[in-house]
């Protein structure tokens, strides 16, 4: 496979951006008879990789086993087969089934693109589309670097935003504040004795936390977290049946379903994460029904609960915090960040919601929070519609991209992280990747 970075300027189908969700797309669409000559990606960085996978640390692995790793969603052996003969790492092995490396994970997707490529050539632009704007016939994609590219339709797959910090911080290009830690490229670069403070405790600070220990930093570690609480560890469940869902129309119908479900039994067993695994099925269709009042409602009052249960950690992950609390090397602080300063002694002075304060060497921001510039550009100007009063855009069962006065774009697509207000449980590979599969289907559907 090659990817040519000198593409023409027109394309049927342009797809703004280039990680996991725009490699899917392009993967789904070969497989419908799709020529990869008629699509444009623009996105920097390598073609699959993104903000999940595109990272240089080979301590940050993936939060769910292999066969639940899905590119091919009707296909749960797909990804393990391929791991046992083109990855070597015996640590993935754990009591839960197989947790390999997110560069791992990379390469697999790599080569899916290479086998549905052939011999033909992919067309990248290596470049940040800047905003998007109806077209005579399509769309206008217009980049960072002044170029412009036409399209008869477009797909933001724009993935997940960078991380933003939760607090003003006039400290940007500081070393030792670690924005965005994902790639895990800081981990090379910090005192292997400093103070670290990690701010938010979910599977981005799991990560942190294994690649500490797994690069044996001998510093204290501070982590804050608003509950006190780490995700819990994945455990060896089998699918059972899917939930099948009763009609509901409320917040609280939506809840009283949820604690019938996942009341009996505790988080760490089995049986619960099955149930919740078939709670799960069918809770995007259910979501929808509700009015967008009401699932704003639950995102404030039980969005970090419903995060905590859906995104488990690694066995390796769990064990490395559980080893590092265990030696008095990790603290959890139960309090959330306030605000940032630079400290008079040097490092950091951190303060925190309780009114206490906080002196760290080294400040990580863990939080996973960011915005999507594009998308909110978008719907700054009217061309996306927010849903509700939210920050997020309104967009189809379909896929498509909602107009001001309630119609759908016939060209316009969204799919990811993006939609999940709109569509439901849309984060994740898996999820995203049935996505990309309906994308696909529906416009082959509509092209024969």
């Amino acid at each position: 496979m090659g990817i040519t970075q000198v593409p023409d300027r027109d394309a049927s189908l342009i797809i703004v951006g280039s990680g996991f969700a725009a490699a899917a797309v392009v993967i789904h669409l070969a497989d419908n008879g799709f020529a990869p000559s008629d699509i444009l990606i623009i996105g920097p960085g390598q073609l699959g990789s993104g903000q999940a996978y595109g990272c240089e640390a080979d301590a940050y692995r993936l939060n769910v086993r292999a066969d639940l790793q899905r590119l091919w969603p009707d296909h749960p052996d797909h990804f393990p087969q391929w791991a046992k003969t083109h990855i070597d790492d015996p640590q993935a092995k754990t009591h839960a089934g197989h947790f390999y490396r997110r560069t791992d994970f990379a390469r697999y997707v790599s080569a899916q693109l290479e086998a549905a490529a052939g011999k033909k050539t992919l067309r990248q632009v290596p470049a940040r589309v800047v905003d998007i704007r109806p077209a005579q016939q399509g769309w206008r994609a217009i980049c960072d670097n002044g170029t412009e590219y036409h399209s008869a339709s477009l797909l933001l797959a724009t993935g997940n935003p960078e991380p933003r910090w939760p607090v003003a911080n006039p400290f940007e290009d500081e070393a030792t504040l670690i924005r965005a830690p994902w790639q895990g490229e800081w981990l090379t670069e910090i005192d292997p004795a400093s103070h670290v403070c990690l701010i938010g405790s979910g599977l981005t600070a799991m990560d942190a936390l294994y690649g500490l220990a797994e690069r044996d930093h001998q510093g204290p570690i501070s982590l804050l977290s608003p509950h006190g609480i780490l995700p819990p560890e994945q455990v060896g469940w089998e699918p059972g049946d899917p939930f099948v869902w009763p009609e509901i129309r409320h917040a609280s119908e939506f809840l009283h379903v949820a604690r019938r479900m996942l009341r009996e039994g505790s988080w760490e067993e089995p049986e619960w994460q099955q149930r919740f695994s078939a709670f799960r099925c069918g809770i995007s269709k259910a979501w929808q029904h509700l009015p967008v009042g009401d699932r704003l409602k639950l995102q404030r009052r039980a969005g970090w609960l419903w995060s905590l249960a859906r995104f488990r950690a690694s066995p390796q992950t769990v064990e490395a915090a559980r080893q590092l609390r265990d030696r008095g090397q990790l603290t959890l602080i139960c309090s959330h960040l306030k605000s940032l300063s630079s400290s008079r002694c040097n490092g950091w002075q951190l303060g925190l919601g309780n009114e206490a304060s906080l002196h760290a060497d080294v400040v990580i921001n863990c939080t996973g929070v960011g915005r999507d510039p594009l998308i909110h550009k978008l719907m700054a100007t009217g061309r996306l519609t927010p849903l509700g009063k939210s920050n997020s855009p309104w967009v189809s069962p379909e896929l498509l991209a909602i107009r001001p006065d309630g119609s759908s774009y016939d060209t316009l697509f969204c799919i990811g992280p993006a939609t999940a207000l709109a569509l439901g449980d849309v984060v994740g590979a898996t999820s995203v990747a049935t996505q990309a599969a309906c994308f696909a289907r529906s416009l082959h559907t509509a092209g024969s």
